[in-house]
């Protein structure tokens, strides 16, 4: 071996004698490639037994990169990278210590590799502005009026000085650098936004001295040549600025709505303005900087400019939203998929797109680090599905918030970003006709022609066993309603339902990847349905739709950033249009429902956040609707349904403490059951489920994964653990509720909205584990994903 490679406890090098075998060998050709394991036989026949013994005790991981160089020791001692850019791949950055001077880099790849360096301006008190093209722009106070900003690589600690900025005490939000400073294409610039003005400072390298410009006036005209007219200047200022293609793209609120500034910036320090009113207003469920619910960024790559929206609770992701600028219509479209790309999006700093190399296995993939978590969520744009990285190890207790940093030589993704950080295997859609019925209306007039005689038509029908393929079958024309006599759903007669084994009654999960395209699944058999909504010809029917919650067979779907909400039965394929129409939903909410939508008696329950605020909107379907609001850090929610028990909607927050409302026409009222306390004191996800006239709480913890079930001692008003279900089944996600087994071995288990391959994941008190039927194994929750678009709903004919 040509370089040293192996080291004892105190560090040095192993020193001994090769053979001339093993002078032309590398440590990769010591390991069986197939089981990640040292090939013990050849390492013992070329080593002496002591290095031999050296080498064998090495630990090997899973999953074997190409070998590198990370983060080595220079003569002076001081910790830096020597080849770390080599893996040309963001890093999740954490910083700890005094005055968050210490750094750790973690792989997103390998949760077991990070590098940790110091600071060398640790002395100093400086505030970390942004990071960016693997720089970072410090700055450091001088006094209330001049500041000193300065460039730094934490690989090669090269550092970029700038000139000391007389800033008059102006307070910064938003900070840009337009390229790598070691870039030869373009002389690299850093923008300053104010907080309260149009303006920017800006610095090109070479330059002799920060430059202002406010840009008002030349806003103020462009506007009002075409008819529009800003707010006063103290309440015009940019929103979520970018830089793209030697332009500044940045939102901006004026008296007519949402616009979008571009800056082009010419020679001699001239500038243009163009200003365009943003239809996201209009379609967009978030707007710019609406709530600390949403991370809103715009998003530049290359000549492609995009919008990301993502929603969250706390520290849960539970939707994001991909659009796309198109230049010649000066207008937003919404993005289906982007295999192309991959985007990475913090709570923290600007988000960034890459390119990606393998498009099937890494593209159209959004990661998201929320706030200080030690774990990254990984969003399919493509099929609206959420995973969750397994935690990253040995980061320190006092770290800050996580941000993405991205080596300067970075140019694109040549490493395959695995889609579950490492250990996840994407199992792709079979989309054989054995397993898949696509289910779509047809009229009479397209199937009464049909040669087929009525005998044949009556032997075809004998033999369909799967109740959604024979009700889709009598539901196509007259003659096969004719051979097909209708459901006796009470009759004990031959027609009854155990001539479909029970799986017509037992719920299913049902999601969006496409709009108006619905896709059902059987928890046990796997058996899958899709379906196409054909809702009526009106502009407002034509809107993104998302699944909010299900009652008795019906599904309440929302348009989001719009008043317009429907309710669906995807069984009967009926349509009832909800009659309020007096607000838009935004971001948090919850809904519920007492009774079906058909019943006289139904009674919906809305919550909905909108800045520290939730409302809640009661709706009696005959009689009108009323709201009251609440303050929403005193209960953060979920967007999760409620439970109707005993004629009350209890709602469970994330920190664990139960609130409930009484909605009657008589009463209306709201409490925070104080005294109860909170069986858990942190957990991933949580749930409130009715079942078998208890009231159930359900908690999944952290990491490591596991489920607790409480159940409400009403008369003591405590929780009380619940170590077995018996004979019930518990349905949770959007919409949560209970169920008695009728398939054997479906009893005693949590089924969750989630999926490993294309089986669904539930977890067993029995086992306490998470399994699906399909497996025998346990499985793994990093190894699953989270349909957001989508509930449990339980099949209703009738």
């Amino acid at each position: 071996m040509k370089e040293p490679w192996l080291r004892e406890e105190d560090g040095l090098s192993v020193k001994s004698p090769q053979t001339q075998a093993a002078y032309n060998i590398t440590v990769n050709q010591l390991l069986l490639q197939i089981f990640k394991k040292w090939d013990e036989e050849k390492v013992e026949s070329i080593f002496s037994l002591e290095v031999a013994t050296c080498i064998l005790d090495v630990p090997l991981f899973d999953v074997v990169d190409e070998d590198k160089l990370v983060w080595c020791d220079d003569v002076n001692g001081n910790e830096r990278s020597a080849h770390m850019e080599g893996e040309r791949k963001p890093w999740l950055l954490y910083f700890s210590g005094e005055n968050q001077t210490d750094q750790t880099f973690c792989s997103i790849s390998d949760p077991t590799k990070f590098y940790c360096a110091n600071n060398p301006h640790r002395t100093l008190r400086l505030k970390l502005r942004t990071v960016q093209h693997g720089w970072y722009l410090w700055e450091s106070t001088i006094s209330k009026y001049v500041s000193n900003f300065f460039l730094w690589n934490p690989l090669n600690l090269n550092e970029v000085k700038l000139p000391l900025l007389q800033h008059n005490g102006t307070v910064f939000r938003n900070f840009i650098l337009s390229c790598p400073p070691t870039t030869n294409d373009e002389i690299c610039s850093i923008f300053l936004f104010p907080t309260h003005s149009p303006s920017i400072f800006y610095y090109q390298l070479g330059d002799k001295q920060w430059t202002k410009r406010c840009f008002y006036t030349d806003i103020f005209w462009d506007l009002t040549m075409k008819g529009i007219a800003p707010l006063e200047e103290k309440k015009t200022f940019f929103e979520d600025p970018v830089y793209c293609n030697g332009c500044l793209y940045a939102g901006m609120w004026i008296s007519r709505g949402f616009i979008i500034v571009v800056i082009k910036k010419l020679q001699y320090n001239g500038f243009s303005i163009n200003c365009t009113l943003d239809p996201m207003v209009k379609t967009s469920p978030f707007m710019i900087g609406f709530s600390e619910d949403i991370i809103s960024n715009l998003i530049a790559f290359k000549d492609v400019l995009f919008r990301i929206d993502i929603l969250h609770a706390l520290d849960r992701v539970i939707g994001a939203y991909v659009y796309k600028f198109d230049y010649s219509k000066r207008e937003w479209g919404k993005v289906e998929n982007v295999k192309d790309k991959v985007f990475f999006v913090s709570s923290l700093d600007m988000a960034f797109a890459c390119q990606t190399v393998n498009r099937e296995i890494e593209g159209g993939r959004i990661y998201i680090a929320l706030k200080n978590l030690n774990y990254v969520y990984i969003y399919n744009i493509e099929d609206s599905s959420l995973v969750t990285s397994p935690p990253i190890l040995h980061l320190p207790k006092n770290k800050s918030h996580s941000r993405w940093f991205v080596p300067d030589t970075f140019c694109r993704m040549t490493d395959t970003l695995k889609e579950e950080m490492g250990k996840f295997h994407q199992i792709r859609e079979n989309e054989s006709k054995s397993d898949l019925v696509y289910l779509k209306d047809a009229g009479d007039e397209a199937h009464n022609d049909s040669t087929l005689s009525l005998d044949v038509v009556e032997v075809i029908a004998k033999h369909l066993n799967d109740v959604l393929d024979y009700l889709q079958f009598r539901a196509s024309n007259k003659l096969l309603r004719l051979a097909a006599p209708p459901i006796q759903w009470r009759s004990s007669s031959s027609m009854s339902m155990s001539r479909f084994d029970d799986l017509s009654m037992c719920p299913l999960f049902v999601f969006s990847e496409k709009d108006k395209v619905f896709t059902f699944l059987h928890p046990k058999h796997g058996l899958k349905y899709k379906t196409i909504i054909k809702f009526p010809q009106d502009n407002r029917w034509n809107l993104y739709s998302e699944i909010c919650c299900s009652k008795d067979g019906w599904l309440l779907l929302v348009a989001v950033g719009t008043s317009f909400q429907v309710l669906f039965n995807p069984f009967t394929k009926e349509v009832l249009q909800f009659p309020f129409h007096h607000k838009v939903i935004w971001n948090i909410r919850c809904f519920g429902m007492s009774h079906s939508p058909t019943s006289s008696e139904c009674v919906t329950v809305e919550l909905i956040r909108r800045f520290s605020s939730t409302t809640v909107y009661i709706h009696f379907w005959e009689d009108g609707y009323t709201h009251f609001m609440f303050e929403s850090n005193e209960f953060p929610l979920y967007n999760t349904s409620p439970a109707f028990h005993n004629g009350l909607f209890y709602f469970l927050s994330l920190t664990g403490k139960l609130g409930v409302i009484e909605a009657t026409r008589e009463q209306i009222s709201w409490k925070v059951l104080e005294e109860l306390q909170a069986p858990c004191s942190t957990c991933f996800n949580n749930f409130l489920v009715e079942c078998d006239g208890n009231l159930l709480s359900v908690f999944e913890s952290h990491f490591p994964k596991r489920v607790q079930v409480f159940k409400l001692n009403e008369s003591t008003m405590t929780w009380i653990k619940v170590e077995s279900l018996k004979n019930q089944m518990l349905f949770v996600g959007k919409t949560s509720f209970s169920v008695t087994a009728n398939i054997p071995g479906m009893e005693n288990k949590i089924y969750f909205p989630r999926f490993y391959g294309e089986s669904v994941v539930f977890y067993s008190l029995e086992t306490n584990n998470y399994h699906t039927f399909q497996n025998d194994e346990v499985v793994n929750f990093h190894h699953t994903k989270e349909y957001l678009n989508g509930t449990w709903i339980q099949p209703r004919w009738h």
